[in-house]
């Protein structure tokens, strides 16, 4: 991307991808497979490497699968709050919950005054069954 504001088609398809998925995490081969179905010639090494320019300009944060074995991308624009809180990823449906509340709040000052850890919210995911996913 350059620094000029150029967007790319397959960069904007991209992002509307991300932004219309914007309370999921969504993987590299999701998006290929958007791309693909959306007539975007295009290969998983420059998906990846549209993602890491996203990731660098903060318009989306990545998260690991529940197993730890690939990464997950989640829309974020310019949502700078969305770097200072806690979020839970449901290992059903992948959807993602911020947990913007003074409970978490509370939860983060906790662990830092009583044992000296300050959280980095971008990559601190916690993980679980969202509301809907646990009544199925």
């Amino acid at each position: 991307m350059r620094s000029d504001g150029y967007q790319t088609k397959g960069k904007k398809v991209i992002l509307e991808f991300l932004e219309a998925n914007k309370d999921t995490a969504v993987s590299v081969q999701d998006i290929a497979d958007y791309l693909k179905a959306a007539g975007e010639e295009t290969n998983i090494t420059t998906v990846y490497r549209r993602l890491e320019k996203l990731a660098a300009e903060k318009k989306v944060i990545r998260h690991s699968a529940d197993d730890g074995k690939k990464t997950l991308f989640q829309y974020i624009a310019d949502a700078r709050e969305c770097l200072s809180h806690l979020h839970v990823q449901c290992t059903c449906c992948s959807k993602i919950i911020h947990l913007d509340c003074e409970d978490s709040r509370e939860f983060m000052e906790h662990l830092c005054k009583n044992h000296g850890i300050v959280l980095d919210c971008r990559k601190t995911v916690l993980y679980g069954l969202c509301s809907e996913c646990s009544r199925k």
